[in-house]
């Protein structure tokens, strides 16, 4: 990093009133999720633009968006979709 960024940063994290460490942990979180909501929005349009594609076709963008969402999702949520899908008569997805 240069000098440059090492003061625009040190500037930023002073406004937020936390450490440097702490303000680059946030930056680097929040770009993680920024980065898998683009994804999944990508992924959503490619679904939304091709309506009449075969299933099969689909199916790694599908598989894709299911396991995004299972990254940024907790274990206790996951299991609590589970559990309402099981509810109502599917079997829920497992990689095992």
């Amino acid at each position: 990093m240069s000098n440059e960024e090492h003061q625009y940063y040190l500037v930023a994290s002073t406004k937020m009133g936390v450490s440097l460490s702490e303000y680059l942990r946030f930056r680097l979180a929040s770009t993680n999720e920024n980065d898998v909501s683009n994804q999944l929005a990508q992924l959503r349009l490619t679904l939304l633009d091709n309506p009449g594609e075969n299933f099969a076709d689909l199916l790694p963008a599908i598989a894709e968006i299911l396991l995004l969402l299972r990254h940024i999702c907790k274990p206790g949520d996951v299991r609590a979709v589970q559990a309402e899908l099981e509810r109502t008569g599917y079997v829920p997805w497992s990689s095992s």
